[in-house]
C-alpha cells in the first residue's frame, strides 16, 4: 500500500537516481525496527526532530490513504528503545500539524497550518513534554492571507519562524526568549516575493546559524544569521511542491548543499545555494522522499517510498551511493555529530493491521568519521555498539585505541588490515572516544556503547 500525505507542503513524491540499482542491502545491517506506538496502523511519520542521542520527537499522520486528520505525536527519552505518543490539542481540530522542533524531552514547539477557513494557526508550546500545548500570540499569523509554515530552534531561547506574505513579504518573526516575544524580521532584511509566491510547510534546513527555505517558485531564502537578515537564489528547479516540479535540499555546512527533485536529478552547491551543478552519481540510487547531510562531513542520506522506496547513503558528498533497504522510509533526521539518526515508517507490522508494530527505523549503519579519515573510506558500525564494533577502510587500518570520559584506555589493539572487528562486550554502557590511525591520518570518533 502507498501511503501518502498531501496538504500544502512538500510532496512525498518519488524518484529515481540516474543508476541503476545492482544489488538490495539487507535491512538490518543499517536499521533496527522500533514501534512508533501511535494508536492507529498505518499512521506515518510527518516530520522529525533529533535532539541528542536520547531524546527525539515526531509528528504522526494518517497514511492509510483516509484523509483522517491527524494531531498526534511520538516521543523517546531513552535513544529510541521506546516510543510514547501523544495528541497535541490546540483546541481547533481541523488544523494540520506540520512540523515539530524539540531541544528537550519536556521542550518543543509545533507549526499548525489551517486545512479550512476559520481554522487555528501559528506557533505552539510545551514545557511539560506534550501534554499540553500553548500559542505563542506575538507570532502574529491571524490574517485572511496567513499561513505558518517552518519553526526551528536552536536551544530553549532562540528561534526563527517564517509563514507566507503578509502585507506583500514574507511573514518571519525571530525570538530569544522561546517564544515568550516573537519580533517580525522587517520588510527590508528580505528580498521581495514574486507574483503568487509561497513557502511550503517543514521545508526549512538548518546548520550551525544559517537557515534555508525553499518556495513554490523554485527560490531558495537563505539567512546566515539565525533569521535576521534573508537572501534569495533560484535554484534549477520550478518548485519545490508541486505535482510538476519538486525537490528537497540539505547542507553540510554554510557552502556545500545538496538538491534533489522528482526525476532523480541531483545538483550540488559549493556556495551555500546561490548556484548550482548538476552532478550525475558514479553508482548507487537516490531515492526521492528525503535527504540529510550530516554537519561538516561529506555524508549524506536518502530516503524513498511507494513504488521506488528504500534508503541509502553517501560518504563522498554524493558520488557514490550505498543502498541500505528497500523498506518504505519517509522524514530522516540526525544529531549534528552523525551518530544518531531517525527515518520514519508506517506502523502496521507485516499485515499493516497491528498498530503496536514497527513505524519508526533507528540507524545503526557506518558513521562518517573526521574529515582525515574519510579521505580513507572509513567506516565504523554499529554505532551505539553492543558487542563488536565493525571498522572498514580503503587503506589498511593500522591501529585503534579506546578511551573512556575520564581519558583512562580502556582497549588498544593493531590491525593492519582493512576491515576488523573489535570485541567491545567487556566494556561498560556509556560513551567512549575511539582514536584511529590510518596511514599518515588518524582521528577521533565518539563511540555510544
Amino acid at each position: 500500500l502507498l501511503k501518502t500525505n498531501k496538504m500544502k507542503t512538500k510532496l512525498l513524491f518519488l524518484f529515481m537516481g540516474l543508476i541503476a540499482l545492482t544489488a538490495t542491502a539487507q535491512h538490518e545491517t543499517y536499521w533496527e525496527n522500533q514501534n512508533s506506538n501511535f494508536p492507529d496502523a498505518s499512521t506515518g511519520i510527518r516530520d522529525i526532530s533529533v535532539v541528542n542521542d536520547q531524546v527525539a520527537w515526531a509528528l504522526g499522520y494518517d497514511g492509510s490513504g483516509g484523509g483522517a486528520n491527524y494531531q498526534i505525536f511520538t516521543k523517546t527519552t531513552d535513544g529510541g528503545a521506546t516510543w510514547t505518543s501523544g495528541t497535541i490539542d490546540i483546541g481547533s481540530s481541523g488544523s494540520g500539524i506540520a512540523m515539530i522542533t524539540g531541544v528537550s524531552e519536556t521542550t518543543a514547539w509545533i507549526v499548525a497550518f489551517p486545512n479550512n477557513s476559520g481554522d487555528a494557526q501559528g506557533i505552539y508550546k510545551t514545557t511539560d513534554g506534550g501534554a499540553t500545548w500553548v500559542r505563542q500570540d506575538s507570532a502574529h499569523y491571524d490574517t485572511d492571507s496567513a499561513f505558518s509554515n517552518v519553526v526551528y530552534f536552536w536551544d530553549e531561547n532562540v528561534g526563527v519562524c517564517q509563514g507566507d506574505p503578509v502585507d506583500g513579504y514574507f511573514e518571519i518573526y525571530t525570538t530569544t526568549d522561546g517564544g515568550d516575544n516573537w519580533t517580525r524580521v522587517p520588510e527590508a532584511n528580505i528580498p521581495a516575493i514574486e507574483g503568487g509566491e509561497y513557502g511550503y510547510t517543514s521545508q526549512i534546513f538548518v546548520t550551525g546559524n544559517t537557515v534555508w527555505f525553499t518556495t513554490n517558485h523554485g527560490r531558495i531564502f537563505r539567512s546566515y544569521d539565525q533569521g535576521h537578515n534573508w537572501e534569495a537564489f533560484q535554484s534549477p528547479i520550478s518548485d519545490f511542491g508541486s505535482a510538476a516540479s519538486n525537490g528537497e535540499i540539505s547542507f553540510s555546512d554554510d557552502n556545500n548543499g545538496y538538491l534533489i527533485n522528482q526525476d532523480g536529478t541531483f545538483w550540488k552547491s559549493s556556495d551555500g545555494g546561490e548556484t548550482w551543478d548538476i552532478t550525475f552519481p558514479d553508482s548507487g540510487l537516490i531515492f526521492g522522499g528525503n535527504i540529510f547531510a550530516i554537519p561538516g562531513t561529506n555524508a549524506v542520506y536518502n530516503t524513498g517510498a511507494g513504488d521506488l522506496k528504500g534508503s541509502s547513503y553517501s560518504f563522498d558528498g554524493g558520488l557514490n551511493w550505498v543502498v541500505m533497504c528497500d523498506d518504505q522510509h519517509l522524514d530522516i533526521r540526525f544529531t549534528a555529530d552523525g551518530l544518531t539518526g531517525y527515518s520514519g515508517g508506517f506502523n502496521g507490522g507485516d499485515d499493516g493491521s497491528d498498530p503496536t508494530v514497527g513505524g519508526m527505523f533507528k540507524y545503526i549503519g557506518p558513521t562518517v568519521s573526521l574529515p582525515e579519515l574519510q579521505a580513507k573510506g572509513f567506516v565504523v558500525y554499529p554505532n551505539p555498539v553492543q558487542d563488536v564494533l565493525h571498522l572498514g577502510a580503503n587503506e589498511a587500518i593500522s591501529h585503534i585505541s579506546i578511551y573512556n570520559i575520564l581519558g583512562q584506555e580502556v582497549l588498544s589493539q593493531n590491525i593492519n588490515a582493512t576491515t576488523a572487528s573489535i570485541d567491545t562486550s567487556d566494556l561498560a554502557k556509556g560513551t567512549y572516544i575511539a582514536n584511529i590511525t590510518i596511514g599518515n591520518a588518524s582521528g577521533s570518533i565518539k563511540i555510544v556503547k
